[in-house]
């Protein structure tokens, strides 16, 4: 055994070797060894040599093992430490900013589906930061009818980096084929209206409903027409420059709008309280905000908190379109709205249905098209 072959072997058996070297090392060992079965056939003679043979043998082998075992402990080691370092480098990056990243993507999933789904605001995401440097979006789609809230599905999303992958959405129980439409005033289409099929609902239902206005209205007037109503006014579809009686003949199917209250930011959250715990691992801090203080007198917060949200969603418009399958053409809306009073062209409501009836005898109500039906849960 020379010099240069006992120095490799006990590289090898230390794991030293480069995944190279190792192969070519242990077609070597198979030389040697089938060498050594050679000598140890002409040598069937000599017991001691003969055990000694043995021996080396079982040395090669036991060093070989080793070798492997070494290298896949190795191997495993590398994954475990960068699995922690990219779960540490993945958590920094979420965290980062000011707001962070974390908020940031929450909030325009959740400001998206409030301006562009009527039941939009019902509900919140939830986010999972994983490793490698990817989190999971987690949104629940939720209907009103009467004052009951439920559950209709469940949306997920998923980033890299900042990339946002393809949109799932998964729905439960039975839902409508045909969603509900509004009609831009002074469309000449002919949509037969669904008062007939509210008269046909028995008394202690309730429903939820598209109105389309015959003409613009403003959003005081919107409130104030609801008023002495017994139902609940839940979106409002505005008028945003790009909706016309000849564009798809005046039928809107993907609205903006807000609900009736205004769409609060971080930023417009009021501290109330501020604590402070100091423990063996450092401090932890528990704060309490609220949302200011609005009522349906001072309209132009919610024309304002409007445009802001619109805004927001304009600094992240790539996301804001794969979440909805299309461009929203943010720019051009909020330039309209800058310079237009805010007017709207129709809401969503919910209520008991012979109440909703009655709005039939309304001259500015046009067209209706009912979402949901319950049973009667009208608490007044």
């Amino acid at each position: 055994m020379s010099e240069e072959f006992k120095r490799k072997l006990e590289a090898y058996e230390k794991g030293q070797l480069t995944q190279q070297e190792i192969e070519e090392f242990e077609k070597e060992l198979d030389r040697y060894e089938q060498y050594q079965e050679s000598l140890m056939e002409e040598k069937q003679g000599d017991t001691n040599e003969g055990l000694d043979e043995r021996k080396q043998k079982r040395v090669l082998r036991r060093g070989k093992w080793k070798a492997r075992i070494q290298t896949a402990l190795t191997a495993l080691l590398m994954v475990i430490v960068f699995y922690i370092v990219s779960s540490v480098l993945t958590s920094i990056y979420y965290a980062w900013g000011t707001p962070d990243r974390t908020d940031v993507y929450r909030n325009v999933i959740d400001h998206t589906l409030t301006v562009t789904n009527p039941y939009g605001y019902m509900g919140g995401t939830s986010v999972d930061v994983q490793p490698f440097f990817r989190m999971e979006a987690t949104r629940e789609l939720n209907k009103s009818v009467g004052h009951d809230t439920f559950q209709i599905g469940e949306m997920k999303v998923d980033f890299l980096f900042s990339m946002m992958g393809v949109v799932e959405e998964e729905s439960y129980g039975k839902q409508s084929q045909n969603i509900p439409t509004f009609l831009y005033p002074g469309s000449n289409i002919g949509v037969d209206s669904q008062w007939d099929r509210l008269e046909r609902l028995p008394e202690g239902t309730v429903v939820s409903a598209y109105l389309s206005f015959n003409k613009l209205i403003g959003t005081r007037e919107v409130f104030d027409q609801f008023e002495d109503n017994d139902m609940d006014v839940l979106w409002l579809a505005v008028d945003t420059g790009v909706e016309s009686p000849s564009e798809s003949d005046g039928v809107i199917s993907f609205p903006l709008g807000f609900p009736s209250f205004p769409i609060w930011h971080d930023d417009d959250m009021i501290l109330h309280s501020r604590e402070e715990k100091k423990g063996h691992f450092g401090g932890v801090v528990s704060e309490s905000y609220s949302s200011p203080e609005s009522s349906t007198d001072d309209v132009e917060v919610y024309h304002k908190q409007f445009l802001k949200t619109l805004s927001f969603l304009e600094d992240h418009e790539k996301i804001v379109s794969k979440l909805l399958f299309g461009e929203l053409d943010l720019s051009d809306r909020i330039a309209y709205l800058e310079e237009n009073e805010v007017k709207h062209y129709g809401v969503v409501i919910t209520g008991p249905t012979k109440e909703v009836l009655k709005l039939q005898e309304e001259p500015w109500i046009g067209n209706i098209e009912v979402d949901e039906v319950g049973f009667w849960n009208w608490i007044s």
